[in-house]
């Protein structure tokens, strides 16, 4: 398959994975897992479409997990999640840098983060091992669980009243 029709079918599988959820049609979680040999499964509530192609790409994005089949692991490297009153889980690679921004949100990173990012008022945000953590607002609350590479994350708070704590 030619990398411009590869390309095409990518961008209209993209497109229908960030408007199905914003439509409130799709049930569920939205996966897209891209295998070595270039194939791309994509999954949202009901909906799964398989694709051949040569070669990988990486694909990542607002509500999509992007999965690497023979690790497991996330492959994008930048998620971000925006938006009020949601409740997300996530799951990280030690690459992922993701940038949550909005109010009211509740939000669960599972896996290694390299940095997370909220800026906005009243968001929860539980991250099980990060390095840096940026927190800009008011009101947010980002706990914790370890850290990667070091004892502590390197925190950086710019606003009022945001708290960022370790789990116990």
């Amino acid at each position: 398959m030619s990398s411009f029709i590869r390309g095409t079918v990518l961008s209209g599988v993209l497109a229908s994975l960030v408007l199905v959820p914003a439509t409130g049609l799709a049930q569920g979680r939205t996966s897209v897992k891209v295998g070595k040999d270039g194939s791309v499964q994509v999954r949202t509530g009901n909906t799964s479409v398989n694709t051949q192609a040569e070669g990988t790409e990486e694909l990542g994005g607002a509500d999509v997990e992007a999965e690497d089949e023979s690790t497991g692991e996330a492959a994008g490297t930048e998620l971000e999640i925006s938006g009020s009153g949601s409740q997300e889980s996530h799951r990280c690679s030690p690459k992922t840098e993701v940038n949550i921004s909005g109010s009211d949100n509740d939000i669960t990173l599972t896996g290694e983060c390299k940095r997370v990012s909220v800026n906005g008022s009243t968001n929860k945000v539980k991250v099980e091992a990060v390095a840096t953590i940026d927190v800009t607002g008011s009101d947010n609350q980002v706990t914790w669980k370890r850290a990667v590479g070091a004892k502590k994350p390197k925190v950086n708070r710019t606003g009022s009243n945001n708290k960022v704590t370790q789990a116990r």
